[in-house]
């Protein structure tokens, strides 16, 4: 997650923007769980993908092991 995280312009516009509009939903359909759990589905499908990937590249380079 720290890839998604540690980008500013995914951090400010895409967290922001799913809790504003989760928020918002909430309010017209007094909802928060089954709500709230989407946008927590949403963000991980996100965040997951990214941070795979970004292992694998890591392996494939051979960054951050010490040898």
């Amino acid at each position: 997650m720290q890839v998604v995280k540690s980008t500013a312009l995914a951090s400010i516009i895409g967290f922001t923007e799913l809790t504003k509009t989760g928020t918002m939903i909430t309010n017209a359909a007094f909802r928060p769980f089954p709500i709230y759990g989407m946008v927590a589905m949403i963000y991980f499908a996100m965040c997951f993908p990214l941070t795979w990937y970004a292992r694998v590249l890591e392996r494939r380079n051979k960054v951050g092991q010490h040898r």
